[in-house]
């Protein structure tokens, strides 16, 4: 992170990098140069399968993440209403309840990190929003099952190095990840079968019947490994990052007294004595600043938007030959001092009654292939924020923090080690 913000100090707006066995690579960290790029047209400069990042053979075939053009459009068609902000408020009176189990097993006085169970309440909210029917246990259940392989299985060095996926026992890595596979692929796929038996139940209605229904250009429908493979990349990307995300701003709320203070007396004026709820969101506007503060200042990705570019494509005064990788450096682009009044501290004022332009800012990617769960992943922080605020003493245990690379996302160093000092 602190490489791509002392680049953009030293080359400005527009610089490159040639990485090993990645090829070129541009990065742009100004509104304008992502404004070019976000507009130019899709068979010049593709938002698609750009070649890197690549987890189908893990996760499976179909995945939106990979598709273009009037493809892409068809499927966010059918699966961004279930995860926009106004489908997903009915969500939060369970992710509260998440917060408040997970406050109630955090151990008092002593050292522990705060990732792990904030990834976890991401990925239960994932797992309810898209089997709706589930109950605790089954979301608990899934829950489990999908985090042995991607914890234990997704990380393994074999999954993004072909050269080592090779099955040579039961033991050897790659045999291990294919067995964490198996198990997630069996009961996934089992629970969408099951889910799918509710077809010509129109009072039901979740993520998994709205593939189900969903007629498509060809007048085929979505075969059901090819939901798999997208409830599968939904959960890659979706629990890590927003569970990244509130730890770090938690991290930052918990250090600034007086941001922390502000926040909670907007909470107790706003909500009064009970807890969140949905009708709560729309005022809780110093709430959405802290958010989005945390999202500015502490990125869990570098990338936010990545193109590759098929054809020749200029910007920025530069021609780039096609096989050019092109990437908002977000790290640079969240700093800059035009955008933001106080870019280098925590300082929910940078968002507080004020409005940026539509390419000042995008920690959810842009374009065609802006994040879908972006309404979620809002909802999930919002509301895990505001309850473990209002509940919980906490002090940060460490003295040093700084991003560490967790597989595929960028975490706080040592999972964020905080103290729980009471209970309020």
């Amino acid at each position: 992170m602190k490489f791509y913000e002392e680049a953009f100090r030293e080359c400005g707006d527009i610089f490159a990098t040639r990485i090993p066995g990645l090829g070129d690579w541009v990065y742009i960290c100004s509104p304008d140069l992502v404004k070019a790029m976000l507009e130019a047209p899709e068979d010049v400069v593709a938002g698609g399968d750009v070649g890197m990042g690549n987890l189908s053979h893990v996760l499976g075939e179909g995945s939106s993440t990979y598709l273009n053009g009037p493809d892409l459009k068809e499927r966010r068609d059918v699966t961004s209403p279930y995860l926009a902000m106004q489908g997903s408020l009915r969500l939060v009176d369970f992710v509260r309840e998440l917060a408040l189990q997970s406050v109630a097993e955090w151990p008092l006085g002593q050292p522990f990190p705060l990732v792990k169970p904030l990834q976890k309440i991401a990925l239960g909210a994932l797992v309810k929003m898209i089997f709706d029917h589930a109950g605790p246990e089954k979301v608990r259940q899934l829950a489990d099952i999908y985090e042995n392989f991607s914890f234990r299985g997704l990380r393994s060095p074999t999954v993004s190095h072909p050269t080592l996926q090779i099955d040579v026992g039961p033991w050897s890595p790659w045999a291990r990840v294919k067995k964490k596979q198996r198990a997630v692929f069996e009961t996934f796929s089992r629970e969408i079968e099951l889910r799918l038996a509710a077809l010509d139940k129109p009072e039901e209605d979740d993520l998994v019947l709205g593939m189900g229904r969903a007629k498509l250009r060809d007048g085929g429908t979505i075969p059901p490994q090819v939901m798999l493979a997208e409830i599968l990349e939904m959960l890659v990307q979706g629990h890590e990052l927003t569970g990244n995300s509130v730890t770090w701003t938690l991290g930052e709320l918990f250090t600034h007294p007086e941001v922390l203070e502000r926040l909670r007396q907007e909470l107790d004026s706003v909500v009064g004595d009970g807890d969140v709820e949905s009708s709560h969101l729309a005022r809780l506007e110093y709430l959405e600043a802290v958010v989005n503060e945390g999202l500015r200042l502490r990125p869990s990705t570098p990338f936010t938007i990545v193109r590759l570019v098929r054809q020749p494509f200029s910007i920025g005064g530069y021609d780039l030959p096609p096989g050019t990788m092109i990437a908002l450096c977000y790290p640079a682009l969240a700093r800059r001092e035009d955008i933001f009044k106080n870019p280098q501290s925590f300082d929910p004022d940078n968002f507080y009654g004020k409005k940026l332009g539509p390419y000042d800012w995008h920690p959810f990617g842009g374009g065609s292939h802006r994040c879908p769960g972006r309404g979620l992943a809002e909802v999930v922080m919002k509301v895990a924020v505001a309850t473990i605020a209002r509940k919980v003493e906490l002090k940060l245990a460490q003295d040093e923090v700084r991003p560490v690379r967790s597989a595929y996302f960028y975490e706080p160093n040592r999972g964020l080690l905080v103290t729980l000092e009471k209970r309020l």
